[in-house]
């Protein structure tokens, strides 16, 4: 069961969806900004996203957009059909922060909000992008678009 605790020092995974309805995944590298509606009074725990994510089939090929040591996880989840941010501040200096999720890969063929399993559709819609668009390949300050929690 999900708490509104922070789950400091934990990589974990939460979803959003944007304005077309396609599907983010956002990998928070122990200290990333989560959606207060990932972690409030929510039924379904933040730890078990990644796992209920690796267990959906592959629907697209997949794009890596950066070079990083570990791809895949980064891949897969795009050859599931979403687009894939990163908290990549966690390897950074202070001064070199960019306070954003930067987007690491993205799928041919996205998968909507219509084509997830319903625990995973009701999650994804506590974080509505209202003005994001994951397409445009953009970095996201969430904590501008959504109220979130911080890594203490």
């Amino acid at each position: 069961m999900s708490s509104d605790v922070y789950p400091d020092g934990l990589d974990c995974v939460w979803l959003a969806t944007d304005r077309e309805l396609n599907l983010g995944v956002f990998f928070t590298g122990g200290s990333g900004p989560i959606p207060v509606g990932m972690l409030h009074d929510c039924s379904f725990a933040i730890e078990n996203v990644e796992e209920a994510i690796e267990n959906l089939p592959i629907v697209s090929e997949a794009r890596l957009l950066i070079q990083v040591n570990r791809p895949d996880d980064f891949y897969d989840m795009a050859k599931k059909g979403f687009f894939v941010y990163d908290w990549r501040d966690v390897h950074r200096t202070i001064r070199e922060c960019s306070n954003k999720y930067e987007p690491v890969a993205s799928p041919i063929s996205p998968i909507t909000i219509d084509d997830l399993p319903e625990s995973l559709k009701q999650l994804a819609l506590r974080a509505k992008l209202l003005t994001f668009s994951f397409a445009k390949g953009q970095d996201l300050d969430i904590e501008s678009e959504i109220e979130c929690h911080k890594a203490v």
